[in-house]
């Protein structure tokens, strides 16, 4: 009997402390952290006692000034350089080329003997009609080689007078109604690093190219030294907007809210202030 006694009290001590238990579990899930409130509010145990709740946060920010100056928008493309005054040279006869004198890039005269022609046929008096340069100038292309059939359709030779070289580039129709001519340009030429060549804009083409929808423009450059040749291919910066003495400022300084532009500027206290701007002329970073 007492065996049966102490094994049922043994029970219900176990039962007890069980119960004590899950009481002690439930309280620690429900409240975790209530033994820690400063862990809570973001601090470690001793930190921020005596301190007050009021300062102000700073933080670190880089400075820019504005400054005032010229702002210049354009159009940048490439071009080539070409000769605008050109003669194509042609037989006066058709017939076999059996002499050719010229290579490209040779300087001519006028009245130089540049080729000859026989327009014989079999069983014909031989005999060679001289094709010789109208004018002087350098010899931009030669069409035709010793050997073949050459006719007064079709030009042997093309000479440049390169007394009247410009840059040749093609702008996008939506640019069209920026560029004029008399429009200001700067060209630059990996022959020549770090050397500009200004210029301006002299003719725009009529109409536009049926394939690419771009319209052909020409700049006449400022080249004293003659450096500049003949099919080189420089990078072109055609001017198409200017604003002087306008208010820089960097692009990366400037937030949005919507539609309104604005920037944060610091006053004689070194405190930030938000400011709304009216955005003019956006040109690269400025």
């Amino acid at each position: 009997m007492k065996d049966r006694n102490t094994s049922k009290k043994k029970r219900i001590g176990l039962i007890i402390l069980l119960l004590l238990v899950i009481a002690a579990v439930v309280v620690v899930v429900v409240n975790p952290f209530k033994n820690f409130p400063q862990i809570v509010q973001g601090q470690l145990p001793g930190e921020g006692e005596g301190e007050s709740s009021d300062e102000e946060t700073v933080i670190a920010v880089r400075v820019e000034k504005s400054s005032s100056g010229e702002l210049r928008d354009y159009i940048k493309t490439n071009g080539d350089v070409v000769d605008t005054k050109t003669v194509d040279v042609y037989p006066e006869v058709s017939g076999n080329l059996t002499f050719l004198d010229v290579e490209v890039g040779d300087r001519v005269t006028k009245d130089t003997l540049l080729a000859k022609v026989d327009p014989s046929r079999p069983g014909m008096v031989y005999r060679e009609t001289k094709v010789d340069a109208p004018v002087d100038g350098t010899v931009l292309a030669v069409n035709f080689a010793v050997g073949a059939t050459v006719s007064p359709q079709a030009a042997l030779v093309r000479i440049g007078l390169l007394d009247s070289l410009e840059v040749e580039v093609a702008i996008a129709e939506r640019f069209i109604g920026n560029v004029a001519i008399g429009s200001e340009a700067e060209a630059v030429f990996k022959a020549y690093p770090g050397q500009k060549f200004t210029g301006k804009v002299v003719s725009l083409s009529p109409v536009l190219h049926p394939a690419t929808r771009t319209l052909k423009v020409n700049i006449a450059l400022d080249d004293p030294q003659g450096l500049i040749k003949v099919g080189m291919f420089p990078s072109v910066m055609i001017y198409t907007d200017r604003v002087e003495a306008a208010l820089l400022i960097a692009r990366e300084s400037i937030l949005y809210e919507g539609s309104q532009a604005y920037v944060y500027v610091v006053d004689d206290q070194m405190k930030i202030h938000r400011k709304n701007i009216s955005l003019g002329l956006v040109v690269d970073e400025v």
